[in-house]
């Protein structure tokens, strides 16, 4: 397909979705920073019953705090263990195109997703969903004065994109109404205090394009 989709139809196929997620986190000792996570994201996007429905898995995800303080690090088998998901979608034509709008639905990491966030004693709760012998997902972080290990994390959240068709690939802003997380363990006992975060819809932003995800080291700009 080349140029501006006529039909629903001509958007069938596989997609790349480049993610933004800005958000402002609060750190003991080290403080308040900004953290933005650019994930490649491979995408398929199928007609059927009369609508468009996606479907896409996680490549590669990167988080940087902007300033070099905190350097975290997603392994590969944090990755590997999200999800595939698969969701309607809204695609509306317009004078001047397309416009685009999808709810990925409520995401769980390294939980049962019943209740509250599971605490580190609630083991029952929790889930070792990368397969590391560690409860939850394992991060890995590196922090001045805190210095470095592996910190154990389950996870809330959800995310909503709305846009539209620039001629290019379909581009706009991203909402994230739900975001929560809990430290269920680390290795160096000074991370078990888990950042409080606060979502930057206004910064946060997605391009999702045609063609097949390189799934390569995702970069932050």
């Amino acid at each position: 397909m080349s140029g501006e989709p006529v039909e629903i139809a001509e958007f069938a196929g596989e997609w790349v979705l480049d993610l933004l997620l800005v958000t402002r986190a609060s750190v003991p000792i080290l403080g308040e920073f900004v953290t933005r996570t650019r994930s490649e994201v491979a995408v398929e996007l199928a007609v059927r019953d009369a609508g468009v429905w996606q479907t896409q898995r996680v490549c590669t995800t990167a988080v940087n705090d902007g300033r070099g303080l905190v350097r975290t690090r997603i392994p590969p088998a944090f990755v590997a263990a999200l999800p595939v998901i698969s969701f309607p979608v809204d695609l509306t034509p317009t004078p001047s195109g397309w416009d685009y709008a999808a709810d990925f639905g409520r995401q769980l990491i390294g939980w049962d997703g019943a209740g509250a966030l599971p605490r580190a004693d609630e083991l029952a709760r929790i889930r070792d969903d990368d397969g590391d012998g560690h409860p939850g997902l394992t991060v890995l972080v590196e922090a001045p004065v805190v210095g470095s290990g592996e910190v154990y994390v389950v996870q809330a959240g959800r995310t909503r994109v709305s846009g539209a068709w620039d001629g290019e690939a379909l581009v706009g802003s991203v909402a994230i109404p739900e975001l929560r997380q809990t430290v269920v363990g680390a290795s160096n006992r000074l991370f078990l205090h888990a950042p409080s975060l606060v979502p930057d819809d206004a910064r946060s932003r997605f391009r999702l394009t045609r063609g097949r995800a390189s799934c390569a080291p995702a970069t932050l700009p």
